[in-house]
């Protein structure tokens, strides 16, 4: 049987497909870091030991082709690597990180909060003309599997509330809406779901 398609672990030559694919799963992100958003997303990737770098992100590849990605990590990787990733935030965007504190502070308290039997889907993408081939399931399946190995109990995940394709392919796949909230930039309100799936 051919496979059809492999996630692997990423690489930092990976880059360029991380920063696309990243942002087509946070539109939102350059309206709070403005025009060194890319370059910022491409600095941490490729750093060691940050809630954004390579060592926490699989590819989907169907030969070399990139189809999506998944960047995702437990409780205790939040806890070790959340502080140093500010620091490097800082580092890359200088004073913009100064503009940006308040909502970014407020993102983190949002989007970020896992407890100790969390595992955290931070962000899944797939390019447009690989949808609807099983590409997002394999990458989910690939956190779970991920998940149950570091003894995590539950996968959770925040999607933004107007991306209803996205929250009904994640109750198909086992995932429930438990909260609820909303974040007010300068430029924007953000508005989310928190999703959790059980693991047995």
């Amino acid at each position: 049987m051919i496979r059809i398609m492999d996630i692997k672990k990423a690489t930092i030559s990976d880059n360029k497909n991380f920063v696309e694919l990243f942002l087509i799963s946070a539109p939102f992100f350059p309206l709070i870091f403005g025009q060194n958003t890319k370059k910022t997303l491409n600095n941490l990737f490729v750093t060691k030991s940050n809630l954004f770098s390579y060592q926490h992100v699989c590819f989907a590849k169907k030969e070399e082709e990139t189809l999506g990605m998944i960047l995702c990590y437990n409780w205790e990787t939040k806890n070790r690597e959340n502080l140093r990733t500010g620091h490097l935030m800082f580092k890359n965007l200088g004073i913009i990180f100064f503009k940006s504190i308040i909502p970014l502070v407020k993102l983190n308290k949002v989007i970020g909060k896992i407890s100790k039997e969390d595992f955290y889907i931070s962000n899944i993408a797939i390019y447009d003309l690989f949808r609807g081939l099983g590409t997002g399931k394999q990458l989910i399946f690939k956190a779970e599997e991920t998940a149950r190995k570091s003894g995590s109990k539950n996968v959770i995940l925040d999607v933004e509330k107007e991306n209803i394709k996205a929250i009904n392919f994640y109750n198909n796949i086992g995932f429930r809406k438990i909260t609820e909230s909303t974040i007010k930039t300068r430029n924007c309100i953000l508005s989310f779901y928190r999703m959790k799936k059980q693991l047995i």
